[in-house]
């Protein structure tokens, strides 16, 4: 369960928030040692790379491939705990 230190409302491992790109509810598997990092880990299918249009076309850039299960790092003041009845 997520605890309030302060007025700041600090998430630990094994809670779920939403996940920061697309907003399915994922889970915390990483915390930092100073509790201002956290690593999710969301159940939805996410892209590896994030980029803007190619001056060159489709063709000349990289293809990507589609992940499940892809942890984001995020910072823990911009992550909210969801409750249980709210996933």
């Amino acid at each position: 369960m997520s605890r309030r230190e302060g007025e700041l409302e600090l998430v630990s491992l094994g809670d779920y928030v939403k996940c920061p790109h697309c907003g399915a509810v994922g889970r915390v598997v990483w915390v930092s040692q100073d509790g201002k990092g956290a690593g999710i880990r969301c159940p939805g299918r996410h892209s590896q790379l994030s980029r803007g249009p190619s001056q060159f076309g489709s063709a000349m850039r990289p293809q990507t491939r589609a992940q499940n299960n892809m942890v984001f790092l995020v910072e823990t003041e911009s992550v909210k705990a969801v409750s249980w009845g709210q996933r």
